[in-house]
């Protein structure tokens, strides 16, 4: 289940269904293209900084994204 804030962001599935432990890196990647701070923060408490790095370093995003979360990460 997704919380609310972070629901908007993935629009293509049913938020009670979602199981975001399942598949990682389609909630990672998703958030990290085009989520705020608010749903980076749930990410980091449902995922760790350690889960994200690894879908970062896979070069999984835009090359824009992949930039910016290198540097900030």
């Amino acid at each position: 289940m997704l919380v609310n804030y972070v629901q908007k962001y993935f629009w293509d599935i049913d938020p009670k269904k979602a199981e975001p432990k399942s598949h990682p890196e389609y909630y990672i990647k998703r958030i990290l293209e085009l989520g705020d701070k608010k749903a980076f923060l749930w990410l980091k408490i449902v995922f760790g900084k350690k889960r994200i790095k690894s879908v970062v370093r896979k070069n999984k995003l835009s090359t824009k994204s992949q930039n910016y979360w290198k540097l900030t990460l």
